[in-house]
């Protein structure tokens, strides 16, 4: 292979799956705010500290004693809760909110940001997180229909515990309620956290504007550390941005602190972690050797076994309220993601003989017949069907395929029958007839066929979007020129992008720390790609690598958040590169490869043989909403 990146032989790299582990988790493009990030802040903070000494023991019972006061709100989440049984999983219900619930003895609980249901399973080695939309609208427990968020405000933890274990039908071990306030010097204790900051973010309120207010922030993009304040507002912005985007902001800021958190081991100030856990923590974990039991799994498991589900609806409107309302096969199905995560790529159901499941097709849809119509395609397929008439409502949206215990991997083949509108669901212990197997509602999704499988066609190689370029070669000089900084530049760039930002700059503040370059790029999807440059031989950064890929003479690290490549980096004479996905991902692996392979040195950065430059607009301090 050519040791030259530009050589145009160098373009044909196997993306590194031969590199990458097989394991993935998945990344659902939804809603999910911050206060999981927070609750690993306190996991990793109180658990470091409770590994450093046997002294430590004491100083966890004191701050539970703490973070669980004899208050009504209190009390009443303790009545709700279900006890916690040995050997089985735990779930805990973490809840953000404006203030700690209770924390001055009753009234007001405050209001809830987030509700996360988290689950750990010690026996197969999984953390599942599911989170719910503050807007949806459920049943509150003897209040009603209303927003989900609404039973915090009604009835601290203890409503908001009812509500979910009402809609989920899962029980709930233990509560955590977080503030916000907690948040913010849990991180300045660390000392901040370097991170990878995107793009610009800025707003600033204007009395009288007519626009609603949100909360003000003023971040530059590039790798940076950053204070406890900085860090909230980064993993709280909402108001110009996707779900998705934040959940990747989420994820980076979590990526990093675990890895700072890793160098806990040598510091003195424990004390002052415990007291910001007991003094900005509501819970109703008491027991020390319990909550050891909880950080040491969050503490151990990989990150490989975490699987992130959330409830995503549909926006409605309704007493002139904005909410989400959502279809029961959706709790359904995303319950059952929750308990039993798939973590294996590509993996597939297990071979199950049709003629052994014992099926029942119910009609969920209203439309005649439809269950019968199933129930003789599914006998013609060899499975022991028999149509149960109508299920107890009609409208159901998506057709459900439940399942006994024991019975999944028959229940995802069923499902694979039904096509992509099919859900999978368990079915409850009561009320299910004896001997059977599965149970399928058919819903509106149903168009009266079954699927037929395709035999599957051979993949072409994706390409890689990317036109020439030398528009910034001149820039990459003049910065060089004044900061001194070794700049090296792409050649390639993704097609239709403009540079929007350009920040020369040292990465901590005061004018001290390493000498870096970052370039911000917006495509023509809206998102943003950046290029980064930085005076640092060994940033934490490069800590998370997931692969490593040798091509053209370089070694690249990669980083990979499930099957999707979020960076791609390398080095030369002690100075770090590399070139940042979009938050949403638009840029494909074979896209990001060909870019970072054309960055050639300013004084000898030349076009492949054959290239058509193109010019790209280039602004250097754009706004980027």
């Amino acid at each position: 292979m050519s040791d030259d990146p530009m050589d145009p032989k160098a373009d044909d790299v196997e993306v590194d799956q031969a590199e990458r582990p097989a394991r993935w988790f998945r990344v659902p493009r939804k809603r999910r705010r911050w206060p999981w990030v927070f609750m690993w802040v306190a996991i990793l903070i109180v658990g470091a500290g409770a590994g450093l000494a046997v002294a430590s023991y004491q100083l966890l019972g004191n701050t539970l004693e703490q973070a669980s006061p004899d208050t009504q709100l209190v009390k009443d989440a303790q009545k709700a809760v279900d006890p916690d049984v040995p050997g089985e999983p735990v779930n805990i219900l973490l809840i953000g909110s404006d203030k700690r619930a209770g924390a001055e003895g009753g009234g007001d609980p405050g209001r809830a940001d987030s509700l996360i249901l988290l689950r750990m399973d010690g026996d197969r080695g999984f953390i599942s997180m599911l989170s719910f939309p503050r807007d949806l609208y459920v049943n509150i427990p003897g209040s009603g229909m209303g927003k989900i968020n609404g039973a915090f405000s009604l009835g601290g933890p203890g409503k908001t515990i009812e509500t979910i274990k009402k809609l989920t039908g899962q029980p709930i071990n233990y509560f955590v309620n977080i503030d916000f306030d907690g948040f913010v010097k849990l991180v300045d204790q660390v000392g901040g956290v370097y991170l990878d900051v995107d793009r610009k973010y800025f707003h600033k309120n204007v009395p009288g504007d007519g626009i609603d207010d949100y909360e003000e922030i003023d971040l530059s993009p590039g790798y940076q550390r950053m204070n406890g304040v900085d860090a909230l507002d980064y993993v709280r912005y909402r108001h110009t941005d996707s779900d998705f985007a934040r959940i990747a902001r989420q994820q980076a800021f979590l990526s990093e602190l675990k890895r700072q958190t890793n160098r806990f081991g040598n510091l003195p100030e424990i004390p002052a972690y415990a007291k910001i856990f007991a003094t900005n923590i509501t819970t109703n974990v008491r027991s020390v050797p319990r909550l050891l039991g909880i950080l040491e799994q969050a503490m151990t498991t990989d990150k490989d076994r975490i699987a992130r589900n959330s409830i995503s609806g549909r926006p409605n409107m309704r007493g002139g309220a904005s909410v989400v309302d959502v279809a029961p096969g959706e709790i359904e199905a995303k319950v059952d993601a929750w308990l039993h995560p798939e973590f294996e790529q590509g993996s597939a159901s297990a071979v199950v003989r049709p003629n052994s499941v014992k099926v029942q097709v119910v009609n969920g849809n209203g439309r005649l017949l439809d269950a019968e119509k199933a129930t003789d395609q599914l006998r013609a397929r060899g499975y022991d069907a028999v149509s149960g008439g109508n299920a107890d409502s009609f409208g159901k949206p998506e057709t459900v395929v439940a399942y006994a215990d024991g019975q999944r991997e028959a229940a995802k083949n069923v499902a694979a029958l039904f096509g992509s509108g099919a859900v999978l669901a368990a079915l409850p212990r009561s009320g299910t007839p004896d001997g059977l197997d599965v149970r399928v509602t058919v819903g509106e999704s149903y168009d009266g066929a079954l699927v037929t499988k395709k035999k599957a066609k051979k993949k072409s190689k994706p390409a890689a979007y990317v036109v020439d370029t030398t528009s910034l070669v001149g820039l990459g000089k003049r910065i060089q020129k004044g900061t001194g900084l070794k700049i090296m530049v792409p050649t390639r760039v993704p097609t239709g992008s403009e540079l929007k930002i350009v920040r020369a700059y040292r990465v901590n503040t005061g004018g001290e720390g390493p000498q870096a370059l970052k370039m911000v790029f917006r495509i023509p999807q809206g998102t943003y790609w950046g290029y980064q440059v930085l005076d640092w031989a060994d940033p934490p950064l490069l800590e998370g690598r997931t692969g490593v890929v040798k091509s053209g003479g370089r070694e690249y690290s990669t980083f990979y958040d499930g099957k999707n490549l979020m960076r791609l980096a390398w080095q030369k004479d002690g100075i770090t590169y590399w070139i940042s996905n979009t938050l949403d991902y638009a840029l494909s692996p074979e896209t990001m490869y060909a870019i970072a392979k054309s960055v050639r040195p300013v004084n000898r950065a030349t076009l492949r043989p054959g290239a058509k430059p193109v010019e790209i607009p280039i602004q250097q301090d754009a706004y980027t909403p």
